[in-house]
């Protein structure tokens, strides 16, 4: 790698330094007391997934660029030059990282990992080696919201037979789903299939809700690359769609890092207030028992049943009751994970892991922790509201033969209403 090329991809992180990540830096490669919070580190024993070994990177290279000893006594600075080797490590470490940020909740500093995946992957990006798979998807969402009218006709046409299920399922041959619906109080923003449409509609028919569906699904994977302008155009897509039809608020499937996006993030990568309410379909759930909108069957599970916190939805987002407190309204035999909330395990599948096929080996191993968090509640049924974590949990219960039923919060109720 030439010269240029190096302080190209170094200059990515001059551009992001500022004190706080600094002071990350100097403290989180002097520390590893969060060694034990990260599945990855406790489940293969690898340094290079070590939380304060990821930071440990990025501190070389500013060491080698940044400072005065690293330009001049580069041999005594404990500087690193960027070349393949590097880079090689840097991708390695990155996009195996899930974004859990329980490494976070362990550190006596609070310091955020994130960051240093941040700006690893844009260093990554700026040198061509960002992951590909997630490029190829985070591309082809982007089209998608350029050129939707190329889409709507099959989408509409996917969405019949659907309608019929639904109309089945509630017994009113009326039942429908709307899509481009002008003033509806809801924009629904679900996955890609129909899987996390049915359950949806079904609950939105019983609440007699004013809703629309939207054209686009929750999944950014701009996000999991770590390109910021691409997460921006990803979720801006649904954001024009509801000004468009002028709706109150935007409600997100059971999918958490979608939620987090649109949530937490988009507000300030995009430097825009939003005019409407942002929520995840927990909360709205939740909401509707509590009014009495839509009757469930109580305890209509009999079988133990256990809740897998998401990282993006639990820790990161701080969103755990309302999930218990739907399970507990149809849950017969509720059975907690040790630990949970803050402190649950991740799954392994978060980050976009799921979506890389070269990762499959790893994340099944890394969810080594979950497994034996399950296997000791001695639950037949896991929930959780995020698909990335049902993929990774069907993933382990095939490997381990734990013979479970994963399955979502929206199933758990759609399936327990009273008709």
């Amino acid at each position: 790698m030439d010269e240029k090329a190096q302080k190209t991809i170094a200059g990515v992180l001059d551009k992001r330094m500022n004190r706080q990540l600094l002071y990350y830096l100097d403290i989180c490669t002097r520390c590893s007391i969060c060694k034990d919070a990260c599945h990855q580190y406790v489940t293969t024993g690898d340094v290079l997934y070590l939380p304060a070994y990821r930071a440990e990177i990025i501190r070389r290279v500013y060491k080698k660029y940044f400072t005065r000893s690293g330009k001049f006594y580069p041999a005594l600075s404990e500087g690193s030059e960027v070349d393949e080797k590097l880079l090689d490590e840097l991708y390695k470490t990155t996009y195996a990282c899930t974004g859990c940020r329980r490494c976070m909740y362990y550190c006596p500093f609070s310091i955020d990992t994130t960051w240093f995946m941040a700006v690893a992957k844009a260093m990554l990006i700026t040198a061509g080696r960002g992951s590909q798979i997630l490029a190829e998807l985070a591309g082809a969402a982007v089209i998608k919201g350029e050129s939707i009218d190329l889409f709507k006709d099959i989408i509409i046409e996917m969405l019949k037979d659907t309608e019929k299920e639904l109309q089945e399922r509630v017994g009113n041959p009326k039942a429908n789903i709307p899509i481009d619906k002008k003033g509806a109080d809801l924009l629904y923003v679900a996955l890609a299939g129909t899987h996390t449409i049915l359950p949806a509609a079904v609950i939105f028919h019983q609440a007699k809700a004013n809703w629309t569906l939207s054209m686009f699904e929750a999944a950014n994977y701009g996000y999991f690359l770590g390109d910021v302008k691409q997460a921006v155009a990803i979720a801006k897509r649904i954001i024009d769609e509801a000004r468009s039809l002028e709706v109150k608020e935007i409600v997100i499937t059971e999918c958490g890092h979608a939620y987090r996006v649109m949530q937490f993030l988009y507000e300030a990568w995009a430097k825009e207030k939003l005019p409407f309410k942002i929520r995840g379909i927990v909360e709205l759930m939740a909401e509707y028992i509590k009014q009495g909108k839509i009757n469930l069957t109580q305890d209509k599970i009999k079988e133990p049943l256990t809740y897998h916190d998401p990282c993006q939805v639990g820790r990161n987002a701080g969103f755990y009751e309302e999930p218990r407190y739907i399970i507990n309204q149809v849950a017969a035999d509720f059975r907690e994970m040790t630990p949970n909330r803050e402190k649950n395990w991740c799954c392994g599948g978060g980050g976009g892991l799921v979506a890389q096929p070269d990762l499959d080996d790893f994340r099944i191993k890394t969810g080594e922790i979950k497994v034996e968090q399950i296997k000791k509640t001695g639950a037949r049924i896991v929930v959780s509201p995020c698909e990335n974590c049902r993929l990774q949990l069907d993933s382990l219960n095939e490997k381990y033969n734990m013979g479970i039923q994963i399955t979502s919060i929206m199933d758990l109720v759609a399936n327990a209403i009273t008709i």
